[in-house]
């Protein structure tokens, strides 16, 4: 898989971008929708765009047990 450069103007545009369409997407699920299934719609798009801007964090070193 590329890696992706985090600093790069063109990952900054796309980080704003997803934020920016993930409040959005957050305010229309809390406010509710009477169309059925939208709501799963909503869901499926937060989620999707947390994954995107997952793409760059680092991985959490795995924690040893330590025993005394």
């Amino acid at each position: 898989m590329a890696e992706i450069e985090k600093h790069s103007a063109t990952w900054k545009t796309v980080t704003e971008w997803a934020r920016e369409r993930r409040a959005t997407a957050t305010d229309a699920l809390i406010q509710g929708s009477a169309t059925p299934g939208h709501d799963d719609k909503l869901r499926g798009e937060i989620r999707a765009l947390d994954d995107l801007l997952a793409l760059t964090e680092e991985p959490e070193p795995a924690q040893t047990p330590v025993s005394y």
